[in-house]
């Protein structure tokens, strides 16, 4: 394979252009097909067709829910689930939930590996879930549909693990670029989605830069180049005084940002209990979100429409119905998603933060203060997004992009920033801290990089001659070591960090007169205030010492013990 004799670099850039195509490509046929299940299946079997973003921007108000009765909804999202269960169960029972969770956990989890199959039953699967009623987004869908045909070329190329990793988060740009046309965002997103804290993995980064920017240009030339939601003309900040009640929504999306994830997994947690075969359970979902569906028709679907709606200034909906527009979406998204339904979870958390930044907008209006409507919209979808799912930065970028709305960057950094903040300490001691679950905290708690780390780790322990890298010491390897299992190394033997205390016997003592030797114990390396030495016999330890040390697991529990004040140690 010619691709193969190529370096790493080039490679990749190859296969990010090729990402880039598929993902474009990809999701314009996701879209079509998705357009005529939703005419077909909720329209027809239904008797109810979506609001569009078109359609919405061209109607003055929002249709009134309540005025009429759709009682065939049910009949579809029911139906609906029940396609989607046995096709799902039946082939492949991963192709379940939201999409980016599964390819946030392929990286993190399985090298980047997927079987061949999830690309096209996820497609399938979450076409009917949408197209029937189902309250779930379509970018799930073509994140796992990219980041899946990209791990069938790594699996063909045979790829090292490393790469296919990268292929993953390319991928997983290239479907949600084409589907928000947001390139720079969600270049980020693939990035930052892997961490719950402020992390990225910045190594990808140009790669899935060039895959999103590639799958932009392609859906482009099919739905145009315009953002994906439009805003009323010179839309920005009146007054700086305005920053106060910005800073507010965001602490309200903070508050809701908490909820969301913690209803998400209850929900999806009840289901899984349920002692009735899966095949079943996303039709019991579907019923559950159709029988709302009867009166409340905004909540089904991705909700699109009904974002421009919030975006135009609320188009007369009142307050309370906003309000339970947004806490409804939270119900039916995990009603569809918890049974076992297919599709994604990034359009109904803007569609929550739309509804709740128009609401906020509404209150306002009832003490006479003028804060513009459409501009507390689009901070509501960054912000509730932002706090959900622990992307600031990400959501910061992508929803100014799909919106147009970089008059607002301003007033959205402030509110992101503290919806993060607040989410994170809502959720602290929560089970369910995050919109997804396969995050890890940061990049040292992935199973992905414990082999970097370990090699990392003989590398300095073949390289006594030399001072130890205090970069890598003091980062992500330290965190790792401080652990009380360490870091593995090849034979059996692993390596800790160790600090000595005041008290401790060892102080003071030579590292030659401690008996290491006879325990199987090797002090690798010192980090002394700001130095980094390599100890040798004569070496004296002192209080404050880290100690980097290679020991079985009897033989560093006998180590601690001796480091202990009131032990004993050789003569």
């Amino acid at each position: 394979m010619e691709l193969m004799k190529l370096d790493r670099t080039p490679r990749l850039l190859i296969l990010s252009v090729f990402l880039g195509i598929v993902g474009g490509l990809g999701a314009e046929l996701f879209l079509v097909a998705l357009h005529w299940a939703d005419m077909y299946i909720l329209g027809h079997l239904g008797n109810y067709s979506t609001i569009g973003v078109a359609a919405a921007r061209a109607a003055q108000f929002a249709p009134a829910p309540f005025d009429h009765w759709y009682w065939w909804v049910p009949v579809a999202t029911t139906v609906g689930g029940l396609a989607v269960g046995f096709l799902v169960y039946g082939l492949c029972p991963e192709a379940e939930g939201h999409g980016t969770d599964s390819a946030v956990r392929a990286f993190h989890v399985t090298a980047g590996r997927m079987r061949a199959r999830v690309p096209l039953v996820k497609g399938i699967a979450s076409v009917i879930t949408i197209g029937s009623g189902g309250s779930a987004g379509r970018e799930g869908p073509t994140a796992q549909i990219a980041a899946g045909v990209g791990a069938i070329a790594s699996a063909w190329l045979k790829l090292p693990d490393d790469e296919r990793r990268l292929i993953i988060l390319m991928g997983m740009a290239a479907g949600l670029s084409a589907i928000f046309k947001s390139p720079l965002g969600t270049a980020i997103f693939a990035v930052e989605v892997l961490y719950s804290r402020m992390a990225f993995e910045g190594s990808a980064l140009v790669y899935t830069m060039i895959a999103s920017a590639v799958a932009y240009s392609i859906i482009g030339v099919f739905e145009g180049f315009t953002p994906l939601f439009f805003l009323p003309e010179q839309l920005g900040m009146n007054d700086s005084s305005d920053l106060v009640w910005f800073a507010l929504l965001g602490l309200a999306c903070g508050a809701l940002g908490a909820l969301l994830p913690t209803v998400f997994y209850r929900i999806r947690d009840a289901f899984r209990a349920l002692r009735i075969p899966n095949h079943f359970k996303p039709a019991i979902g579907g019923l559950a979100v159709g029988l709302i569906g009867i009166a409340l028709p905004p909540l089904l679907g991705g909700g699109y429409g009904y974002i421009q709606f919030a975006l135009a200034g609320g188009a007369g909906l009142a307050i309370w119905l906003l309000l339970i527009l947004s806490l409804g979406k939270v119900l039916a998204l995990s009603l569809t998603i918890g049974s076992g339904g297919s599709g994604g979870v990034f359009a109904p958390s803007l569609y929550v933060g739309a509804m709740l930044g128009a609401a906020f907008a509404g209150l306002l209006a009832l003490f006479d203060l003028d804060v513009n409507a459409s501009a507390l919209a689009v901070v509501g979808m960054a912000a509730l997004f932002a706090g959900a799912a622990r992307i600031p930065i990400a959501a910061l970028v992508m929803v100014v992009e799909m919106t147009g709305g970089y008059a607002l960057i301003l007033p959205t950094m402030i509110a992101v920033a503290l919806a993060f903040v607040v989410q994170m300490a809502l959720t602290r001691r929560t089970r369910y801290p995050t919109l997804y679950e396969a995050q890890v905290p940061m990049p040292v708690d992935s199973p992905a990089n414990r082999e970097m780390y370990r090699r990392s780790v003989e590398n300095l322990l073949r390289r006594h001659e030399l001072e130890l890298d205090s970069d890598v010491l003091s980062g992500e390897l330290q965190s790792a070591l401080a652990t009380e299992e360490g870091v593995a190394l090849d034979g059996g033997e692993r390596l800790y960090h160790l600090s000595l205390t005041a008290g401790s016997p060892a102080a003071g003592r030579a590292i030659a007169r401690l008996g290491l030797e006879d325990m199987n114990v090797l002090i690798a390396g010192i980090i002394r205030a700001e130095n980094e030495i390599v100890p040798h016999g004569g070496t004296r330890l002192q209080v404050g010492d880290v100690l980097l040390v290679a020991a079985s697991g009897d033989a560093i529990e006998r180590f601690r013990a001796m480091l202990e004040p009131g032990v004993k140690t050789p003569a």
